[in-house]
């Protein structure tokens, strides 16, 4: 990876680890932005906190343009710490408490509110410089049922009819700042869904604004642009959605007289889900009716295949001109049967003492990750672009699991 050994930082640093590439964050960060200020130079990104929230990773990003949207306070503190300052960052929490909500009120944080009721419950302790809320379109898509984030069945948002209310409950209470917020979508690999999807919520706004008199200073159609975990899948063509979602963007605010607002994103999986490789040792491989490679790499790291039988394409880092192959599970050290990293995938013969090599572990896999059968969490190394290799976290001992314990 950029010229270093994965080998070398297993031996150096020991695994489980996850490595990470500075100079992909970069890159991926600049042909997003490229892309889409190509052809409307008021986008506005805010890079997804939830997906990887190591505040060194949001320094990169956070050098790169890009703001942050945050859902918990935690996630505002990762991205202050990394030098986000408050003007921007987005707090878009659901079901927060009141106490989450005044935390970003108090900091002249933006909050965008998952619910009037929300909003409400803030409004007796001031009222914040900017208000958004969070449309809920009717529909979405997602790689799997359980990241589909729009729709009927959805906990996410609030449906067009009722947003009207909203928007006028806080131009009552004094607010002369508004945005409008929506997340339809999760890993999506077809860009004609972005340009749906940004019609959707420019038709709500159009209509409030038209209704109620007030101006949007952003348009935040979410995130969701997806990234491919297979070998057959073909990557997202960010060019075309761009060009597509400006587009519909353009003639929907001059179709409303919306004016030019802020066109805002929320790239989170684009971002950083390709940047990282989790290296793993094989402990153990059983061979009966079937094939286990039993490694340090269970769903106490990488969660997601066990939570929505997600696919990560899966290499024998030290075997990768290696012939003999044989169909094999790929499994960790946790007491569940779920644990399970690849499933009867046809790999090289496997013996204890490989490395094995996760792609794509970037998004969602740290912030996931647990201290299941008392596990400690995994070590964190970037490589920098100057191709020096850098700790980034440390690896979790035993004695951090006694930490809370009084």
């Amino acid at each position: 990876m950029d010229g270093a050994s994965l080998l070398g930082m297993a031996k150096k640093y020991g695994t489980p680890l996850l490595v990470t590439s500075e100079k992909r964050i970069v890159e991926n960060c600049r042909i997003l932005r490229s892309e889409f200020i190509k052809y409307y130079d008021n986008t506005s990104f805010k890079y997804a906190v939830k997906t990887n929230s190591n505040p060194k990773l949001i320094s990169v990003i956070a050098n790169e343009g890009f703001g942050a949207d945050a859902s918990s306070v935690a996630e505002i503190s990762f991205a202050r710490y990394a030098g986000v300052k408050n003007s921007n960052i987005l707090f878009s929490p659901n079901y927060a408490s009141v106490s989450e909500l005044k935390y970003a009120l108090d900091r002249n944080i933006a909050i965008n509110f998952d619910d009037i009721g929300q909003f409400q419950s803030l409004s007796k302790y001031g009222m914040p410089d900017v208000v958004s809320f969070r449309l809920n379109p009717g529909f979405g898509r997602g790689e799997f049922p359980g990241i589909v984030t729009a729709g009927p069945g959805a906990k996410f948002g609030m449906p067009s009819d009722k947003m009207s209310r909203a928007y006028k409950m806080a131009k009552d209470g004094g607010v002369k700042r508004f945005g409008m917020h929506m997340m339809a979508g999760s890993n999506v690999l077809d860009p004609e869904y972005f340009a749906a999807i940004t019609a959707r919520i420019l038709d709500a706004a159009g209509k409030i604004s038209k209704s109620i008199g007030i101006d949007f200073e952003f348009i935040d159609i979410g995130g969701g642009l997806g990234v491919p975990y297979r070998p057959n899948e073909k990557p997202l063509d960010i060019e075309r959605t761009a060009r597509l979602v400006t587009k519909v963007f353009k003639e929907k605010c001059g179709e409303y007289g919306l004016g030019e607002p802020a066109l805002m994103m929320e790239p989170g999986r684009y971002i950083i889900a390709d940047t990282t490789v989790l290296l793993g040792t094989v402990n153990h491989v059983k061979r009966y009716s079937r094939t286990f490679i039993g490694t340090d790499v269970g769903m106490n790291i990488l969660l997601r295949p066990a939570l929505y039988n997600a696919y990560h394409e899966v290499a024998i880092a030290n075997r990768m001109d290696s012939k003999n192959l044989e169909k094999a599970s790929v499994t960790g050290e946790i007491c569940e049967n779920t644990d399970m990293i690849a499933k009867d995938r046809m790999l090289p013969r496997a013996e204890g003492g490989d490395i094995i090599a996760v792609f794509n572990s970037g998004a969602y896999v740290y912030g996931m990750s647990s201290q299941y059968n008392s596990r400690p969490r995994p070590a964190e190394v970037l490589i920098r672009s100057c191709g020096k290799d850098k700790l980034i976290r440390r690896r979790e001992t035993t004695l951090d699991l006694f930490s809370t314990i009084v």
